[in-house]
């Protein structure tokens, strides 16, 4: 008896998992560039993030130091290389966040006018607060100003 109460509750348990693995809803994004990380609990200390009209995707354009998550001020470099035909503006955002994946501080930058093959030199700077385990980048440009 007890053997096939097992086996019930085992049969039971198992299609109550699977359905919650498959949805309709399209999956979350794995690229870096698609969403800015929100911040969890109160944001408003943090920087906006600007939008761009017709902005896309551009992290494969940037390059970064090396972002450090000690508390303190810190100084982000990095360049970001037009690989367009035209020129460009660009956003990027450096966000500091936590193990639960909470943006902490955040330090944005716009650069307009990148010439087509261009190259422009950025700085994101932030007071890093206690608690940060990593740092995410995003990137976006669009055509003109």
């Amino acid at each position: 008896m007890i053997r096939r109460f097992v086996a019930v509750v085992a049969v039971a348990l198992s299609s109550a998992v699977v359905p919650a693995a498959c949805s309709d809803d399209p999956p979350p994004s794995s690229s870096p560039h698609d969403a800015v990380v929100e911040p969890g609990g109160d944001a408003a200390h943090l920087p906006p993030v600007p939008e761009l009209s017709g902005a896309v995707g551009a992290v494969a354009d940037a390059t970064f130091d090396h972002c450090a998550t000690t508390p303190g001020p810190h100084v982000v470099r990095g360049k970001v290389e037009n690989s367009t035909n035209e020129s460009v503006t660009y956003v990027v955002a450096v966000s500091w966040i936590d193990q639960e994946a909470d943006v902490v501080q955040r330090g944005v930058v716009r650069m307009s006018h990148v010439a087509p093959g261009g190259s422009a030199d950025f700085i994101v700077t932030a007071e890093v607060p206690d608690g940060v385990s990593s740092c995410t980048y995003y990137v976006v440009r669009a055509p003109g100003d």
